[in-house]
């Protein structure tokens, strides 16, 4: 078994393969990923001032966890669509010791929230709320509880020295990129319509230029608070008082109290096996549940019809995902409350069975799964592995691009729009087409399905893979795809990254392609079989590190959405493990 690891790890991280002439026939324009080399750490993420800020944490000897910290606070000031403290996600970690740490901050619905609240008119007069616009929309954010929470548990530096790098972004400002930007000018219509939002993203009612010195005074101020007092300079105190009286003012539900109540939770990772190496992944309210039993899948279908792209891989993969989400969506939620149920996604039995009702030869309807047995999609995710090996993955988002588009008076903070990620009109589609039931429907304080799910790849005890994605309904299945491409395909990590993308996901009843990235043949064939084909423009924006069997790094960040890459050459010194972080 050793030796078969051993063979598969070697293949798949440190082998140039030549991709087979039909995926060089569909990518002959697919523009490079960005990637490095080094021993001593890596970062790979969204944007580059906040890679940066991590890889300089490690440089002063901080492990990945204080790292991840330094670059998610930074993200929340230089990626401001999706790095946030106004939103929410999850975290899974491993260190050197095998010590898995797996942490949601998804964010809670307010204590004032009702199942109705998306339905019914509210009292007084005037119509149903909106789950993705205005003051309704926001949960209570959980970002800042969570990486706390991750950093008393997983960090070695003192707190203050990995929050102060986004303090002194946001304060001193850093030069306005081209990406930044654009993100800010495709989003200029709805920031335009919340005042402090234009005030902050649209002086003089444009984006600022490329070149430009950004500053968001307001925005430090908020995370001196959280710097000086961890997260209890966001949850109460000045902050928390502002945020209670924007709400009122605004027709908002969230309270001090709501603040004050809410807690990052440690959950148990969702663990499976898959092709040679061990995936520690997050569980509900997260989808790495649907991660796994896809990847579970797979297998039980036989990976021979998986190992070249075509035809009759896509339709077998199209068939698995739409089983999986169509599980997702009646059994996931918040495990605090009845009915959500994790077992089934691994339950092996029962996902052969699952595969025993794939047609070969044709699509099965939607409507038939009822018989089978009991991004714009705008989110982060980022990378990071120390010197030592330990590992962090971890995506948080705001919902939408620039989540609800509202800013907090005073606070700098964008908030997020993740209501809507509730069944808030159960059997009717979400902002991502995603049609939920009852399981995931509102209620007080109750945290909204995610489709988050972070993961770390083991073999023989040590890290070789850390990767996850935004992309809203698209994360489970790119995540699977990543793997399916490295670790079966035997790719390259960088040629894995770039290589085409598809996506089912129960409803819409369709498979949604990368525009103009697979062979036409293959879809004509693919509608044959009762396939309905979307066009959309991109999925997914991956974000990786593979540890190679030396130890060497290789950060990728996905061509689809750029991002940075980045290293520490050379590994530190072994240092104290973490545990008892003084503040």
């Amino acid at each position: 078994m050793k030796r078969r690891v051993a063979a598969l790890l070697t293949l798949a991280f440190t082998l140039v393969v030549a991709l087979p002439a039909a995926i060089l026939a569909l990518v002959p324009s697919a523009p490079a990923p960005q990637s490095a080399l080094g021993t001593g750490g890596a970062v790979a993420a969204a944007e580059e001032n906040a890679a940066r800020a991590g890889i300089r944490i490690l440089e002063q000897g901080g492990n990945a966890a204080d790292a991840a910290v330094a670059v998610a606070f930074a993200l929340a000031v230089t990626w401001p669509e999706a790095g946030n403290i106004g939103g929410g996600g999850f975290w899974i970690s491993r260190d050197a010791r095998g010590n898995v740490t797996s942490i949601d901050f998804r964010e809670a619905a307010p204590r004032a929230a009702r199942r109705d609240l998306f339905i019914a008119p509210r009292k007084g007069g005037g119509g149903v709320p909106s789950s993705e616009t205005g003051p309704l929309a926001s949960g209570v954010p959980g970002s800042v509880a969570g990486l706390a929470l991750a950093h008393r548990r997983t960090g070695r530096l003192p707190w203050k020295r990995v929050v102060d790098p986004a303090v002194r972004l946001a304060r001193d400002g850093f030069v306005m990129t081209e990406p930044v930007s654009a993100s800010i000018a495709g989003e200029a219509q709805r920031l335009s319509a919340d005042p402090e939002a234009a005030r902050i993203f649209l002086p003089g009612g444009q984006p600022p230029p490329v070149g430009t010195l950004f500053q968001q005074p307001d925005l430090a101020r908020t995370l001196e608070a959280i710097r000086d007092r961890a997260e209890d300079g966001f949850y109460r105190g000045r902050v928390a008082r502002t945020i209670e009286d924007d709400q009122k003012r605004s027709g908002g539900l969230i309270t001090r109290g709501d603040l004050g109540r809410y807690t990052a939770k440690l959950r148990k990772p969702f663990r499976f096996h898959f092709q040679g190496v061990d995936v520690l992944t997050t569980a509900a309210p997260s989808s790495g549940p649907v991660l796994a039993e896809m990847a579970m899948m797979v297998e039980i279908a036989g990976t021979g019809r998986f190992r070249a792209p075509g035809v009759e891989s896509m339709h077998w993969l199209a068939e698995i995902e739409k089983r999986a989400f169509y599980d997702r969506n009646r059994w996931l939620g918040d495990p605090a409350f009845a009915g959500v149920r994790q077992s089934p996604f691994r339950d092996r039995p029962r996902l052969q069975s699952l595969v025993s009702s794939i047609n070969p030869r044709h699509a099965t309807p939607t409507a038939a799964l009822s018989s089978i047995p009991a991004e714009k999609p705008t989110t982060t995710h980022f990378s990071v592995v120390d010197g030592s090996g330990m590992a962090v993955s971890m995506t948080t988002t705001l919902n939408d691009s620039f989540g609800s588009a509202r800013v907090a008076p005073g606070l700098g903070f964008v908030w997020n729009n993740e209501m809507d990620d509730f069944a808030t009109r159960p059997g009717e589609p979400n902002l991502y087409g995603l049609v939920q039931g009852e399981v995931n429907s509102v209620a007080p304080g109750k945290r909204m399905l995610s489709s988050m799910c972070p993961s770390i790849a083991t073999a023989g005890g040590k890290v070789v893979l850390v990767w996850g994605t935004p992309g809203g309904a698209t994360i489970p299945t790119t995540n699977l795809q990543v793997i399916l491409q490295h670790l079966l395909r035997g790719q390259p990590l960088e040629e894995a990254i770039a290589a085409p993308r598809f996506h089912q996901q129960d409803l819409p009843d369709a498979i949604q392609i990368e525009k103009g990235r697979f062979d036409e043949a293959w879809l004509a064939e693919l509608r044959k079989m009762g396939h309905e084909i979307r066009e959309r423009e991109k999925i997914g924006r991956v974000h990786a590190i593979g540890v190679e069997s030396d130890g060497t790094l290789r950060p990728v960040a996905d061509p689809r959405g750029g991002g940075a890459a980045l290293v520490v050459r050379a590994a530190r010194a072994a240092s104290p493990a973490p545990g008892g972080t003084p503040r």
